[in-house]
């Protein structure tokens, strides 16, 4: 298992085989990266692998948190339609801390405000969430991939 998360590189290669590329530097097949990643998977170890984009890089302006305050019997249903706007690539469900009333967060992201704001309203419409928050990037610090420790 650690060999494995040790061996995926920090960027994914972009080669037409990409899990066999991976797996041959680790000295396994690729069947046996794509196994071992789905038994982490299941046992709870990881969530996903995924592609992690420079939003701003690739001109994507628009990149804002949305705060939504959904009543919990309908947080399933109104989290369901959120995270399949495909400009959204985060929908979580929070507590409120007894502070703060919004308890489902997305981020979405558009090349421009305007543009975000408009995928925001349809969300709000699709959704039938009226109250929300919308708080746009304004600087971005760090993205970093996991890291394991040496024992």
């Amino acid at each position: 298992m650690k060999t494995v998360l040790k061996g995926l590189p920090s960027d994914f290669p972009l080669t037409e085989r990409p899990y066999e590329d991976m797996a041959d530097a680790m000295g396994i097949t690729g069947q046996a990266l794509i196994d071992e990643l789905a038994a982490l998977k299941k046992a709870g170890y990881i969530r996903r692998v995924s592609a992690m984009v420079a939003h701003r890089a690739v001109s994507y302006e628009g990149n804002a948190m949305v705060v939504w305050h959904v009543p919990d019997d309908e947080m399933e249903k109104a989290g369901a339609v959120m995270a399949g706007f495909d400009e959204v690539s985060h929908c979580y469900e929070r507590g409120t801390g007894g502070y703060w009333h919004y308890n489902l967060y997305t981020m979405v992201h558009a090349r421009t405000r305007k543009d975000c704001m408009t995928v925001i309203e349809r969300m709000a419409s699709q959704s039938g969430v009226g109250d929300y928050r919308v708080l746009f990037s304004t600087r971005e610090f760090k993205k970093t991939s996991f890291a394991i420790k040496d024992d």
